[in-house]
């Protein structure tokens, strides 16, 4: 959007202090006017409020991120600019250097670091978090969130709701979103949590969009009820009577249980000559299989229908050659790379995760400039990426989860179809919906009317988290304060009460029908009564175990390390408060108790036998209350879970974290118990650095599949590296074992997938394409992905000052082998 504009210099005279002024000055950057709703943001953000901005694909969110870092180059201060994905993060930080000025602006994804202490950086959200954690960031004074609706993501979520609860509050937050339908309840958990945001709702494209339906034979419907009965009665048409009766029943009552209909894909040929025929090209093709991408592109190749006329054929054939003098290391004659290359040379691309950094920006590139008329993409590509295109065709309904196929959420339909139309240019966007059933239709019908789903908190205490808490809080009031600031736990509350409302309204009604009643107050105020004496009995029982736990500790001896059962001081730590703080909290339940109407009323008995002998009654009270506790106590007990494995390990006794606990404290990484539990037993020592880099690949992200014949026909003849590999097996099933006691789910990750490839890569070997092929088998992207978070763990283990100084050596020389040739080349695409 502002691509070209001259860098702005800190502290120029030319940049006004006074906020209606730099908006003036702001404003004037641009040759278009802002909409409405981009006004009230940055007027906002002049101010110094805080605001979360929720509108569609496309609609300019970007511009107020870039007023908020405007306004921080102008005052001098620093802000961090946070994206969910490394891609994301590379791609902002190229913007923005040649926006504000190479030496304005950094980057930190974990294996890259560059200019960390630009007065902008850029970064991936868990690097932020971490430095939150520790109050690394000096000076900063504004934090852009962009795809904060990943909030609701459940590998990653968490990350996003601790940078906002360990947020200085006098930072200013400028957080963007896609569509989401509790923008509002987002907004009042922030203000609660860290300081009052302004919520921005804007539904409204820039671009009108308008959803059609494709059937197998190209027709295209309007997504409205009576299309699905005409394409239902098209299909069956052909059909015997008597099996067009039984699928008329099924039509006529919703029923869904007896599908006959089988699944075929639209052929993408069909679908790109109805977009040819309407001038709807350039074109985003989503199919949700890498497979499925790559066998459209070699399908569109064999018909050999160029979508290029001569003239941009030779533009694209200059870019492929120029990006090949760039980038050396890429190797054309690759099965994948040779398709990817013949495709561009006909207009049509290719975008996946498994393909090469450079070949995706390639793509990217020509696609931004016209060169490229349709690309097959997986759902990645609706992330962030800049690539409007002036239509979208979804390939499908369903998607594969690691649980099996769903169907779409109205959420991901619109962030996909939202690459339609580009604005300025297009006075519509199209978006088709690909029937690959006569069924589909229904579905497709009720996406396209439904309204985005809401983010659901996918808050989770892992061990990092838990070991920084104890680490940075100690006391365990504070650390279950900071623990109860989140999101999960703020939609829990709104559940207690909805539950507490549900529960005296049934109380009313039972209580009238069953006769149960009280002369002097409600039979809510009497089962409040109940309840609270019930939590008095139980906090006086936890004391009393309290303290035998404190006596049992004080004759003790011993520190009860590895294997064995938490030593009982540090559980009497983590159960809450110490003996005299829950003396006094004892006391003050009892005083509260006893001031209620209840405690002295001469009919309480009698109403409470009446409650009893009310079965109903008592089933419904007990339901609700063990709803209403599990939601009160669900994060905390989680986080006294995760403490008993620290504990049971002999991580963290009395209290305090051992080395092995702050090894954890400072990892990012899926778990890093089981990191910590390899690095302190002892089998990294003594290795060569290929060898301790293909034991730490075996930690690397879960990969797409885990049979790997080239890492047993490796080990084979390594049977020193085998005896560890097997020793880490072990240990990732004790990790997995004392989990499940614990009933904590948390990834436990071990897999020789990389193996091979890994300790042939760092021994220097510099066949890349011999390497994929003999020693690993997938795809380039994504052994180039592997090896770079593999150089982000090792780095990690590098800085910790936990490691002795001959492991870290070696760390350093592994990664040194490990970042160079395409995989350095690859480390800011």
């Amino acid at each position: 959007m502002s691509t070209g504009h001259r860098p702005i210099e800190i502290g120029s005279s030319a940049l006004p202090q006074d906020a209606h002024a730099l908006v003036d000055s702001f404003r004037d950057r641009y040759s278009f006017p802002f909409d409405p709703f981009q006004e009230e943001a940055i007027g906002l953000i002049a101010e110094g409020s805080s605001v979360i901005v929720s509108a569609p694909t496309g609609a300019g969110k970007t511009l107020i991120a870039e007023f908020a870092i405007f306004r921080a180059l102008a005052h001098q201060h620093r802000i961090a600019y946070t994206t969910p994905l490394k891609a994301l993060s590379n791609q902002k930080y190229a913007d923005f250097t040649r926006q504000w000025g190479e030496e304005m602006v950094g980057i930190l994804t974990g294996d890259v670091k560059v200019n960390p202490h630009a007065p902008l950086v850029v970064m991936t959200t868990e690097i932020l978090r971490n430095k939150f954690y520790g109050g690394e960031f000096e000076a900063l004074r504004y934090v852009v969130l962009d795809e904060c609706h990943y909030m609701g993501n459940v590998g990653r979520g968490t990350v996003w709701e601790e940078i906002i609860i360990n947020c200085p509050p006098e930072v200013q937050l400028i957080a963007l979103s896609a569509t989401v339908s509790n923008i509002g309840e987002i907004a009042e958990w922030i203000s609660q949590t860290h300081r009052p945001i302004r919520p921005i709702h804007h539904p409204v494209r820039p671009v009108p969009l308008q959803y059609l339906l494709c059937d197998k034979e190209g027709q295209l419907w309007p997504p409205e009820p009576a299309s699905v009965r005409r394409i239902l009665q098209a299909s069956f048409s052909s059909r015997s009577m008597s099996e067009g009766r039984e699928i008329g029943r099924w039509a006529r009552r919703g029923e869904r249980r007896h599908r006959i209909f089988r699944r075929r894909a639209l052929d993408e040929s069909i679908a790109i000559a109805v977009l040819r025929a309407r001038h709807w090209l350039p074109a985003i093709y989503f199919i949700f299989s890498r497979s499925g991408c790559e066998r459209a592109l070699a399908r569109l190749l064999e018909r050999d229908e160029p979508l290029l006329d001569p003239a941009r054929g030779e533009k694209v054939e200059e870019v492929i050659q120029q990006t090949l003098l760039d980038y050396p290391s890429i190797s054309p004659e690759s099965d994948l790379n040779r398709l990817i290359l013949r495709g561009l040379r006909r207009g049509a691309g290719l975008h996946h995760a498994g393909v090469l950094p450079a070949l995706k920006r390639l793509t990217e590139v020509l696609f931004e400039r016209g060169l490229v008329r349709v690309v097959f993409a997986t759902e990645t590509m609706s992330l962030g990426i800049h690539m409007p295109a002036k239509s979208v065709v979804i390939g499908g309904l369903r998607k594969r989860t690691d649980l099996g196929f769903r169907g779409l959420t109205v959420g991901e339909l619109f962030q996909m179809a939202g690459r339609a139309g580009r604005r300025g240019i297009d006075p519509e966007g199209t978006c088709l919906l690909a029937l690959d059933s006569v069924e589909a239709a229904e579905d497709a019908v009720r996406l396209v009317r439904g309204d985005p789903e809401p983010i659901e908190s996918r808050f989770r205490i892992g061990y990092s988290s838990a070991a920084l808490l104890i680490e940075m809080q100690r006391e365990p009031e504070a650390i279950r304060k900071t623990i109860e600031k989140s999101f999960g736990q703020f939609q829990n509350r709104r559940k207690i009460e909805a539950s507490r409302r549900e529960q005296e309204g049934l109380i009313r009604r039972l209580a009238d029908a069953e006769g149960v009643a009280s002369p002097c107050c409600s039979v809510s105020t009497l089962v409040e009564y109940r309840e609270r004496r019930a939590a008095l009995e139980q906090e006086r029982e936890r004391l009393r175990h309290l303290r035998v736990a404190t006596a049992r500790a004080g004759r003790g001896g011993g520190k009860g390390r590895g294997r064995g059962r938490p030593h009982p001081s540090s559980l009497s730590f983590f159960a809450g408060e110490s003996a005299e703080e829950s003396r006094s909290k004892l006391d003050a339940m009892a005083l509260a108790l006893s001031q209620m109407p209840c405690h002295r009323c001469t009919e309480r008995p009698l109403r409470e036998r009446q409650l009893k002998q009310s079965r109903q009654l008592g089933k419904m009270l007990e339901r609700h209350h063990q709803t209403q506790q599990q939601l009160q106590n669900s994060y905390w007990e989680q986080f006294l879970r995760v403490v008993g494995i620290l504990q049971q390990f002999g991580y963290l006794e009395d209290g305090r974290l051992g080395a092995e606990g702050r090894l954890i404290a400072s990892l990012r990484h899926d778990n890093e118990l089981l990191v910590a539990r390899v690095v302190f037993s002892g089998l990294l020592n003594g290795l060569s650095p290929e060898e301790l880099a293909a034991l730490l690949s075996c930690l690397v992200e879960e990969p797409r599949t885990t049979e790997q014949p080239a890492a047993r026909l490796f080990l084979r003849d390594q049977a020193h590296l085998r005896r560890r590999v097997k020793t880490l097996e072990d240990l990732s099933q004790e990790v997995d074992r004392v989990q499940r006691f614990y009933q904590v789910e948390l990834p436990v990750s071990m897999h020789t997938t990389y193996l091979a490839a890994t300790h042939r890569w760092v021994s220097g070997e510099d066949d890349w394409l011999a390497l994929v092929e003999q020693s690993f088998g997938g795809h380039e992207g994504d052994l180039i992905r592997a090896f770079r978070r593999l150089i982000d763990l090792c780095r990690q283990l590098e800085e910790s000052p936990e490691l002795p100084v001959d492991l870290t050596r070696t760390l350093s020389r592994a990664t040194a082998m490990l970042d160079r040739g395409i995989v350095l080349e690859s480390a800011l695409i």
